[in-house]
């Protein structure tokens, strides 16, 4: 793929991350786990793109993505925080959507959201630097 095309994906990348800080701050806090999810696996393939012809194929763990694009052991242990809050993953007949927002809590939301910053910027100093 094409420089242009990482830039695109990073910048959505971006967008999930705003949209996820008003998710926290409308006490969406679910919503905000799952953004902040998105914003990691698109900061990723933001990164995989530089190098391959198209998106990486992806079954919601993070920790796989980060590797094919050789994260640092840092950033996956921070990928695997954000992992279980894809919808595939979290949402389940023991926990319906309606009670999503409690079993995040405000605490989780926000650290879920700062790590997902933390991936957000380590892509981009890699998409940004890319020739």
């Amino acid at each position: 793929m094409s420089l242009d095309e990482a830039l695109g994906i990073w910048a959505e990348a971006a967008q999930y991350l705003s949209s996820a800080g008003l998710a926290l701050a409308a006490s969406n806090y679910y919503n905000c786990a799952d953004l902040s999810n998105q914003v990691a696996e698109t900061s990723l393939q933001a990164v995989y793109v530089l190098s391959h012809d198209g998106r990486a194929t992806y079954d919601h763990d993070l920790r796989a993505l980060g590797m094919l694009v050789n994260a640092p052991p840092d950033l996956l242990e921070t990928l695997d925080t954000l992992t279980p809050y894809h919808p595939a993953n979290f949402l389940t007949d023991d926990l319906p959507a309606e009670l999503a927002d409690d079993a995040v809590g405000p605490d989780k939301a926000q650290e879920l959201l700062d790590n997902a910053r933390v991936v957000l910027r380590w892509a981009r100093q890699i998409v940004m630097t890319a020739n």
